[in-house]
């Protein structure tokens, strides 16, 4: 039951629906797809984000 409850929370690709990576910095979150399928980077000071679809 939690497992399922913890999975609603998780983002996910678009195309293949594997949990997308997340790595940070000071400037910029990036959360990416093992398959290379989409990639967001959000940049929290300048309210940007960028999405690319491959």
């Amino acid at each position: 039951m939690l497992a399922k409850i913890k999975s609603l929370f998780q983002d996910r690709c678009p195309d293949c629906s594997e949990p997308l990576i997340a790595e940070s910095d000071h400037l910029r979150c990036i959360k990416s797809c093992p398959n290379q399928h989409y990639t967001e980077e959000t940049y929290c000071h300048l309210n940007v984000r960028i999405i690319y679809h491959s």
